[in-house]
């Protein structure tokens, strides 16, 4: 990534920093000094300009300027998400601070963001092409968003005591799946609620989606690995009058009965990595997997 033509980054973060207003004066200094102009979301900039947090001359902005090169976001998980639909389909290498819990998006803590840039500035980095989803349904109300980097959650409404999605793939009949929910996930997504549902943790750049169902009211019925090409299609029926049909934090209220189509989007989130950053080193921190904390090398 070369910053010799183009010095523009963009900043989008959590409004809740207050442990860290040092750390973000000392990364506005670090960046003027190294020559980037930068932006930032105006939300955030109002939440730093009233803590008289420092700037140095950043531009405060509604939409991402033109020709900026890498978006920088600070925060947590969900964080990251909404700066990765803040810079949509523009496909600019967005890095993540983690400043939240788990942080399974993040490149690195405030403690190193510095020698992040100076990685990104060296090209000594990976920039992962992460699969989106993209639903496709008559409801959902003018300007919606329609795509998800994690997952697409088919749910109960809180009336309701179950729901029965007829599911098919690629046009062919795959199951009736009566659950409390049905969850569509990107290997991205694999560790965020499918997790939690005990779906599969699937490594980031595998090409593939994951059907995972919610308390299934049907033993046998368990989450299913299928291709990142597959197209699906659902028709939720519900004894309330409406489902909740979720794009990672959005929730949308749909009317029983509706078809949801799912495929993959035309466009990916570019996320930029350490190059000794990996998956593996990322469970084992993050799920504490290793249990005598000695890393084991294979030669």
């Amino acid at each position: 990534m070369d910053y010799n033509q183009n010095n523009k980054v963009a900043i989008y973060g959590s409004r809740r920093q207050e442990p860290y207003l040092k750390d973000f004066a000392g990364l506005f200094s670090f960046l003027d000094e190294m020559g980037f102009r930068v932006a930032v979301h105006n939300k955030l900039a109002s939440y730093l300009d009233e803590r008289n947090v420092d700037m140095r001359g950043a531009v405060a902005v509604e939409k991402i300027p033109t020709g900026t090169g890498l978006v920088i976001s600070i925060g947590g998980d969900g964080t990251f998400l909404r700066a990765a639909r803040w810079v949509g389909k523009r496909e600019i290498p967005v890095f993540g601070v983690n400043t939240g819990h788990l942080g399974f998006l993040a490149s690195c803590n405030f403690a190193d963001v510095k020698d992040m840039i100076e990685s990104i500035c060296k090209g000594d980095i990976v920039v992962e092409r992460r699969m989106l989803l993209e639903v496709d349904t008559p409801c959902f109300p003018p300007g919606a968003w329609p795509y998800s980097l994690n997952e697409i959650a088919v749910l109960k409404e809180d009336t309701a005591s179950m729901i029965s999605v007829k599911t098919y793939i690629n046009g062919h009949y795959l199951a009736d799946y009566r659950a409390d929910a049905l969850l569509v996930s990107t290997p991205t997504g694999s560790t965020a609620y499918n997790l939690s549902a005990g779906g599969p943790i699937v490594e980031p750049m595998v090409d593939c989606m994951v059907l995972s169902p919610v308390a299934p009211h049907t033993l046998t019925v368990r989450p299913l690995v299928a291709r990142g090409s597959s197209e699906l299609e659902l028709n939720v029926e519900s004894r309330a009058k409406s489902f909740r049909l979720s794009l990672d934090d959005r929730s949308y209220s749909i009317p029983a009965g509706e078809k949801v189509r799912i495929r993959r989007a035309d466009f990916c989130t570019l996320l930029v990595r350490r190059k000794d950053s990996h998956f593996s080193t990322i469970l084992r921190d993050k799920l504490l997997w290793s249990a005598s904390g000695v890393e084991n090398n294979m030669s």
